[in-house]
C-alpha cells in the first residue's frame, strides 16, 4: 500500500526518519506543487540507496530535495529500488541537510534570486566557483539564473552555488547590483 500525501503536511525529513526507522523497502517519489517531478528518494530496509533530483544525484540529490516545503509525495513500497548506487548513511545525510537548509535560508539574504551578479575580473578558486563564473558570462545575470544553471549541469545544487557565489564576491571577482 502506497503513502500519499504533501510536504506541507509532513516534511520530507519526517519521511525519511519514518521510512528509516520502519527499515521501509521503496521508492519516494517527489513532485512540485505543479505536480512535475521534483525527484526521487529510494531505500532498501531502511537504508537511503539512491537519490535523485534533476541532474544531481547522491547526497547532493538529497540535500537538494530536503530543501523543498511545499510539494507532494509517494512512496511506493511495491516499487523496486533498483540497483544500490549510493551508500548513503541517512542519519548524518539528515543531519547535514538540516544545517545546509539553515545556511540556504541566510545565504539567501545575503544573494537574492532577484539579485544581478556582474564579473569583476579574476578567476575561480574551484570547479564550482569555475561553473558559477561560467554561467555568470562577461555581463550580468540574476543569481536565481546562475543557480538554476548550476542545477541543469547536476554539478552543484543551490547551497554550493551560493556559497561559490559568496565567495567570488568577497575576493572582489564579482559584485552584486542589487
Amino acid at each position: 500500500m502506497s503513502l500519499t500525501g504533501t510536504l506541507s503536511e509532513l516534511a520530507l525529513c519526517d519521511l525519511v526518519e519514518i521510512t528509516t526507522l520502519g527499515a521501509k523497502t521503496g521508492v519516494l517519489d517527489v513532485t512540485h506543487t505543479d505536480d512535475s517531478p521534483a525527484g526521487f528518494l529510494a531505500f532498501r530496509g531502511g537504508a537511503l540507496v539512491n537519490a535523485s533530483c534533476g541532474a544531481l544525484t547522491g547526497a547532493r540529490a538529497f540535500y537538494a530535495l530536503l530543501t523543498l516545503k511545499e510539494g507532494g509525495f509517494v512512496f511506493d513500497p511495491d516499487r523496486d529500488p533498483g540497483e544500490t548506487s549510493n551508500d548513503l548513511p541517512t542519519g548524518s545525510l539528515l543531519m547535514e541537510a538540516m544545517r545546509r537548509v539553515d545556511e540556504i535560508g541566510r545565504l539567501r539574504d545575503a544573494l537574492p534570486s532577484y539579485a544581478r551578479v556582474r564579473f569583476l575580473g579574476g578567476g575561480a578558486g574551484d570547479a564550482v566557483e569555475a561553473t558559477v563564473l561560467g554561467h555568470l558570462g562577461p555581463g550580468q545575470r540574476a543569481v536565481g539564473d546562475i543557480v538554476d544553471g548550476a542545477l541543469v549541469d547536476g554539478c552543484a545544487d543551490e547551497y554550493d552555488v551560493l556559497r561559490a557565489l559568496g565567495r567570488l564576491r568577497d575576493r572582489g571577482i564579482v559584485r552584486l547590483l542589487d
